[in-house]
């Protein structure tokens, strides 16, 4: 009988609020997510969703000081109970970030050569000529072209697409078990997006690494995720296989966001589809269902009672009137 791998990652009743002056904000409410070795698994939604506070708030990594509640587990560690010295460990070493923006990741004046030996020496790893050599293999494994010349070069001279490549490498440094991807590809052309998603899915079948892709974009969570977590004001609505969510979407908010992905067949004179209104205010979120002033299906249960998450065949939808039986 083969045993399910425990989760690298395990997320359970997750709350993440901010003070205001107006009093505590949620920003992420009951999120309850897993990643398994060598899986990866989307987050999606559309800006302000709560993706990544869902998945940065409990490693401490939130722009400003998060209130965190619930479960959140690393290997089974219990992150929320951890002191800053080990979580620091554990940053790094067991979980690789990955951000939209490489030029914020990586530091102006120092040369790629020295920003990944720091990262190396910095959790023990290697060292002097030893870190060097180990950051020509890490450059050559996320392909990255004249890997020996980029090491003496700095930041501003590589384009875009080779930055993320170096963030990436600087992630995957200390081997961990689990990369978390905030918007990876957004900053890059089409191209470049594509050979980076690719690159991606090659470490994870190489090395059975776990990965959180987390993007607006359903279409590129689409390419590499095998499970996907759709957001929506702070919680799950839907979760799913990729490619049935993808082919039959349950959640009305899921179906919009597919709605709105161009397809090669649209006539060149048809705008855009879109979705209607904007996503709610944290600070003052409608009653009921959060998605109910946007959403075409909704009807007076929908403004008055939240709908729990339940599953519904092979995933789990939270709507009152969901897409599919």
């Amino acid at each position: 009988m083969c045993s399910i791998p425990a989760p690298v990652l395990e997320l359970a009743g997750l709350g993440v609020r901010f003070a205001s002056s107006g009093g505590a904000i949620a920003a992420v409410a009951d999120v309850t997510l897993t990643v398994s070795p060598g899986e990866c698994v989307g987050v999606v939604g559309e800006s302000g969703a709560g993706k990544s506070q869902a998945l940065l708030a409990p490693f401490r990594l939130s722009a400003s000081r998060a209130m965190v509640s619930g479960r959140a587990a690393i290997e089974g560690r219990d992150l929320l109970a951890l002191d800053e010295p080990a979580l620091d460990r554990i940053r790094g070493s067991r979980v690789g970030f990955v951000f939209q923006d490489p030029m914020s990741t990586l530091t102006p004046h120092l040369t790629i050569g020295a920003q990944l030996a720091e990262v190396l020496a910095h959790h023990g790893k290697a060292r002097g000529v030893a870190a060097r050599h180990r950051a020509l293999t890490l450059l050559e494994r996320v392909g990255l072209d004249e890997p020996a010349h980029r090491l003496d070069q700095y930041p501003h001279q590589l384009s875009g697409g080779q930055r993320q490549r170096v963030a990436i490498a600087l992630a995957i440094a200390c081997d961990p078990l689990l990369l978390v991807a905030d918007e990876p590809t957004t900053a890059l052309d089409v191209t470049v997006q594509a050979e980076v998603l690719s690159m991606l899915g090659a470490l994870k079948r190489a090395r059975e690494l776990a990965i959180v892709l987390i993007s607006h974009d359903i279409g590129v969570i689409g390419q590499l995720a095998d499970r996907v977590y759709v957001m929506y004001a702070g919680r799950v609505v839907e979760e799913g296989a990729v490619a049935a969510l993808l082919e039959a979407p349950a959640h009305p908010y899921t179906a919009a966001l597919l709605a709105c992905l161009p397809r090669m067949d649209d006539p060149l004179d048809v705008p855009l589809a879109s979705i209607p209104g904007q996503p709610p205010d944290p600070r003052a979120l409608p009653s009921g269902c959060a998605f109910h002033p946007r959403c075409p299906r909704a009807d007076d249960r929908c403004r008055t009672g939240m709908p729990a998450l339940e599953a519904r065949g092979a995933r789990t939808v939270a709507c009152h009137h969901p897409c599919i039986g």
